[in-house]
């Protein structure tokens, strides 16, 4: 028994139907999925803002030793043409394991920022060109 042309079309209505009906559910759970995404995105910007301030921060820590070690550097250098080195050495050396120490600690977070910086930025640079992909 063979279906009428009427009876064919009524079923692939009933399918475009179902098709509608599984397309509005998409679309709903996408909205919300969209709207999770942007309240993420708004606190990525944040973390990313914060990001900026600790790197003004780095920067002037970095600053900061460059003067310490000019201001020491120059100290010695003094010290070493007036030839009274011999006589504050102990105050040296443990005046230069603390800026050692400092620098050590600079280098450390300037590594844990570096290796922030490139994974974050990577990560957004990514994001953006998916999203532009899908436009």
């Amino acid at each position: 028994m063979s279906k009428t042309i009427q009876q064919k079309m009524h079923v692939q209505h009933r399918q475009w139907q179902s098709d509608s009906d599984t397309w509005r559910s998409d679309i709903d759970e996408w909205n919300k999925e969209l709207r999770v995404a942007l309240g993420d995105l708004r606190e990525v910007e944040d973390m990313l803002r914060d990001s900026l301030d600790a790197l003004a921060a780095h920067a002037d820590s970095v600053w900061e030793s460059e003067q310490r070690r000019c201001a020491h550097e120059l100290a010695l250098r003094e010290e070493a043409k007036s030839g009274a080195e011999k006589k504050t050495d102990k105050a040296w050396t443990k005046l230069h394991r603390e800026h050692a120490a400092r620098h050590e600690r600079l280098s450390d977070a300037h590594a844990r920022i570096k290796k922030y910086q490139h994974k974050v930025v990577a990560e957004v640079m990514r994001l953006l060109r998916v999203a532009r992909k899908g436009m």
